[in-house]
């Protein structure tokens, strides 16, 4: 069964997590895990660091980004004509 993906990757590449510095809900492959099984409270950080940042950064200072559409990553933010 070449190319088809087991139950199990199937399922982790249907879940969804919010990244705990810049709120984008993700699939869990785009995100880092902090915490193991012995931890009661996991938060989850997105793979693309900088992209996170400058979304994190953004929201602070108050300025909507939207991410850009690119299949399989966060892409890159921009700001929202307003």
């Amino acid at each position: 069964m070449i190319g088809e993906q087991s139950d199990a990757a199937a399922l982790r590449n249907s879940m969804t997590e919010s990244c705990w510095l810049c709120g984008s809900r993700l699939r869990v492959d785009q995100l880092v895990r902090d915490g193991g099984s012995a931890c009661s409270d996991v938060r989850w950080y997105c793979r693309d660091m900088t992209g996170c940042t400058q979304r994190w950064t953004a929201r602070l200072k108050g300025v909507p980004v939207i991410p850009e559409a690119i299949p399989g990553s966060a892409g890159a933010p921009r700001r929202i004509a307003g």
